[in-house]
């Protein structure tokens, strides 16, 4: 027979969330102002009245079993809901506040502070910490409120994505590299040419450049590789070699002839970026507000075309 909601005690959820999100016992009874062992048997009864073991827990470690990460992804979100709720009975204001908390990609060339800086400056109650990594980070594990990515959007029901722009993906190279090694007139030409490698998009070769006659994949010499779109840029300017880069890093170099786009049209598609964000927090004021100063910043970090 199905549980009915009444069998659930919410405070033995919210336990077993800070769990989750704090990866320990003893951490999260320290948030909770619980004994670990009071901790413990809180998620233990949870486990008893679902029939399932929610977590893996080692002396070192806590970690989600499938059927616990199918709970937490589902379950996280009601308890949203109600602290959202009851923010909302008690405190009647709509001034964006308080402490916000963006994942972003490395800072290559001031992008992403300039896609915040605005933000920051229009918003004084508003606190910000930027934390930037290439991981796709757990929002609701994390605490995470806004997360900018590239990529494609997730596909969830517990996020929401808002589409900030399309930036080309490019292949560049310095004037200076060119002359000596040649312009590439077609993909294959790349085979005789020295390439920075944007691991782990492309470790030893780029496979979805588009030929006349359909894609083709070339093998190349890395001579630079990075995870990073700054250094391959600078790598490229420097002339080690054709570098794929994100046009939103590097518009300004190929306006200046620092750099020089070659190839166009070979790699794939635009490459999007969306802000994305836990739906249950979507009414948070200062969320709103950063998506939609995102919205309507960001596209405009791109040259006019």
């Amino acid at each position: 027979m199905p549980l009915a909601i009444a069998d659930i005690d919410l405070n033995d959820l919210a336990v077993f969330t800070e769990v989750v999100r704090r990866r320990s016992f003893s951490a999260a009874g320290r948030a909770l102002g619980l004994p670990p062992s009071a901790v413990s048997r809180r998620v233990a009864r949870l486990e008893d009245r679902l029939g399932y073991v929610l977590l893996h827990r080692t002396t070192r470690s806590v970690g989600l079993t499938p059927a616990g990460r199918i709970y937490f992804e589902r379950t996280a979100r009601i308890l949203l809901d109600v602290e959202d709720a009851a923010r909302a009975v008690s405190e009647f204001r709509s001034t964006p506040a308080g402490l916000l908390r963006v994942t972003a990609p490395p800072d290559d060339g001031g992008v992403v502070w300039a896609m915040l800086t605005g933000f920051v400056r229009d918003h004084p109650d508003v606190d910000l910490e930027v934390i930037h990594t290439l991981d796709r980070v757990d929002l609701l594990a994390e605490g995470i409120d806004v997360a900018l990515r590239g990529g494609a959007p997730p596909d969830s029901t517990v996020l929401c994505a808002r589409k900030l722009v399309d930036s080309r993906l490019l292949l560049v190279a310095s004037p200076d590299y060119l002359t000596a090694k040649g312009t590439p007139t077609i993909p294959e030409d790349l085979a005789d040419h020295d390439c920075v490698a944007m691991d782990n998009w492309v470790p030893n070769a780029i496979s979805a450049l588009q030929g006349p006659h359909g894609p083709v994949k070339v093998e190349f010499r890395n001579r630079v590789r990075t995870n990073r779109q700054e250094t391959a840029r600078k790598a490229a300017i420097d002339g080690f070699g054709i570098a794929p880069v994100v046009e939103m890093t590097c518009w300004r170099e190929l306006e200046s002839g620092a750099l020089v786009e070659v190839l166009p049209g070979a790699l794939p598609g635009p490459s999007p970026m969306y802000a994305v964000y836990p739906s249950a927090r979507g009414t948070s004021a200062a969320v709103l507000a950063l998506v939609a100063h995102l919205v309507a910043v960001v596209p405009t970090l791109l040259p006019s075309s």
